[in-house]
């Protein structure tokens, strides 16, 4: 078996790395979970092929970005989709997630709280509330109570990583009210042994205000 490293930072707890590290957990694989302060990072961040985390060793060979290592870690751990097709379309919900994270980092930077919370507002009306209502769309279309096929992709952990572990945490459930498979594919995945034995490792470890 493979000596996995996944290399992030401490905070947040979750992040671009939390990803790769439910995948992981799901599959039963054993992991480093290397975490270091932002203080850390100057000296951290030459070493890196790109200038930035997360970076996954694997037997000592270094791979970068977030979406590439959890797709790499799906693909080995049998979370991918059972054929092309379904592969595809895993990539497409993972790719969905990642443009996402990209959106709402602009609103977490924003230093203003006022012009801050206007922009969470935004992106909640804008950006989330459109894309909940394509994907609980998608869910009826394909009836399996998955997003891909009829079992848990890395697809599904994506969206449980981003709407519940993040969103959900952080604007409470209401914006899934319309949509009824959707959170009941979060709630499901929420409830697999491994993702709650490795969601409450991580939050008694790592707790959110450490830096």
């Amino acid at each position: 078996m493979p000596v996995y490293k996944l290399h992030y930072f401490k905070n947040p707890r979750q992040g671009r790395a939390e990803l790769s590290r439910l995948i992981l957990s799901q599959a039963g694989v054993e992991f480093q979970d290397i975490r270091f302060s932002h203080c850390e990072w100057p000296a951290i961040k030459p070493t890196t092929p790109f200038g930035h985390v997360p970076i996954l060793e694997v037997d000592g060979r270094v791979l970068a970005q977030s979406n590439t290592i959890a797709r790499y870690l799906a693909k080995k751990h049998g979370l991918a989709g059972k054929d092309e097709w379904e592969q595809a379309q895993a990539d497409m919900y993972a790719d969905n997630i990642h443009d996402l994270l990209n959106a709402v980092a602009v609103p977490f930077v924003e230093k203003d709280p006022v012009k801050k919370k206007e922009m969470y507002q935004h992106f909640m009306k804008v950006t989330i509330a459109p894309h909940v209502a394509a994907v609980e769309k998608q869910l009826k279309k394909n009836n399996t109570g998955y997003l891909v096929g009829n079992e848990l992709t890395w697809a599904d952990l994506a969206y449980y990583a981003y709407f519940s572990d993040f969103l959900e945490v952080k604007f409470g459930s209401a914006f899934l009210k319309g949509a009824p498979r959707l959170k009941s594919l979060i709630d499901r995945v929420k409830a697999l042994p491994n993702v709650q034995k490795w969601t409450a490792y991580r939050d008694s470890t790592y707790p959110e205000d450490d830096k």
